[in-house]
């Protein structure tokens, strides 16, 4: 097996410290660098967004190291014309990462396209230059067929090598929308960065936020719209009724609505560093996300590796990583069903500690290192 020196990636974000997008990406660029993987990630950067709606503009490049290769990251700054002038637009974005690709130091053993239509984006280079294309899918719904329907990208499709799907919603996906094959698709689920997240003193963390041991606290991360459920979590607390309830809304907007909690018992929302989401995660008891579409929930590996029970939503997206033993699994659009699984757990303290021990056994399995070295097996596999 030849070991691979140099991935390329496509993607649509990548975070800075002020601006923590994408950062699920980054953490699973910085894992494959400590093996020693040379990373170039092209992301570019919407000049309309950043005047029309405030967005931050990063560096466009800069270079940084985490104990491995380099890892070098281009922003290039695009014009972007939505929907009606979708075309304009790529061909703006293709033209700047095409000019990305020419000045590489060396040329990729493999691009990395993650997410579908980001792949289609390496595409030219890649069957240009012989390397080897392959896609990760973990988008919540894939969107290329909306504006490149599969019998005009045959060629494309044809030329993806694998396609790393986060779960087994994301494989069946691709197949349905005659993206990809059975034998190209792989479940490869999210993982967790398991130094960070992990069991820390539940007592001491409780006491610093000023909870008392009779409370049961809630936590929720995730963005405060309609498909995460904030609103159906904040319902649930209230028709429980119970005052020992308090909670946590980890999170905050991303397209301008806003749908905050109204129930009792609210201790903390708005957004966290995410370095401080252990802490809050594991001065809980219990984490409730009833989503309504995912690739595979980073937030939910966090909370399980942090030893939370988890209530979220009977749907494909979650049967890769949840089940009976550290999960209550419901219909995310029935509140009583939600508010009836929080009592559950609330209730009864066996069934938290049989689903607390769950999900540290689930999360052993779930951890960025070992993700890190599947995916390189997977790459190296290609060349």
């Amino acid at each position: 097996m030849n070991n691979i020196k140099h991935l390329c990636v496509c993607c649509d974000k990548y975070p800075t410290p002020t601006d923590p997008v994408y950062h699920f990406v980054e953490q699973l660029m910085n894992e494959l660098s400590r093996l020693g993987i040379e990373i170039s990630i092209i992301a570019p950067q919407s000049l309309t967004k950043h005047y029309l709606r405030g967005v931050e503009l990063h560096p466009t490049y800069h270079e940084y190291n985490v104990g491995g290769a380099p890892i070098r990251v281009y922003q290039p700054v695009i014009l972007t014309f939505g929907n009606h002038l979708f075309k304009f637009g790529e061909w703006i974005e293709n033209r700047a990462i095409k000019k990305i690709l020419s000045h590489l130091n060396t040329k990729p053993d493999i691009c990395y396209g993650h997410f579908w239509h980001c792949a289609y984006k390496l595409y030219p280079y890649a069957s240009k230059n012989n390397i080897p294309l392959v896609v990760a899918s973990g988008e919540c719904s894939i969107t290329i067929h909306l504006f490149h329907p599969a019998d005009t990208i045959k060629d494309f499709i044809q030329y993806v090598k694998k396609v790393i799907c986060v779960s087994t919603k994301n494989k069946e996906e691709s197949i349905s929308l005659g993206l990809s094959s059975t034998e190209k698709c792989i479940i490869i689920p999210n993982a967790v960065d398991s130094d960070t997240f992990r069991l820390l003193d539940k007592e001491s963390l409780r006491k610093k936020m000023g909870l008392s041991d009779e409370d049961f606290v809630i936590a929720f991360v995730g963005a405060y719209d309609t498909r995460k459920g904030i609103e159906r979590v904040s319902k649930a607390i209230e028709i429980i009724g119970d005052n020992r309830i308090k909670s946590i809304f980890i999170g905050g907007t991303h397209d301008g609505t806003c749908v905050m909690p109204t129930c009792p018992g609210v201790i903390h929302t708005g957004k966290l560093a995410h370095n401080k989401l252990p802490e809050y995660l594991n001065s809980a008891d219990l984490f409730v996300l009833p989503t309504l579409e995912e690739g595979c929930c980073n937030a939910i590996v966090e909370a399980m590796a942090c030893g939370l029970p988890i209530v979220s939503s009977d749907r494909s997206f979650n049967y890769d990583i949840l089940n009976e033993n550290n999960s209550i699994m419901v219909d995310p659009l029935n509140v009583q069903e939600i508010a009836d699984a929080i009592k559950m757990v609330l209730y009864n303290s066996s069934l938290q500690e049989r689903l607390h021990k769950g999900a540290l056994k689930k999360a052993e399995d779930l951890t960025l290192q070992k993700r890190a070295l599947y995916i390189q097996s997977v790459l190296e596999s290609l060349l």
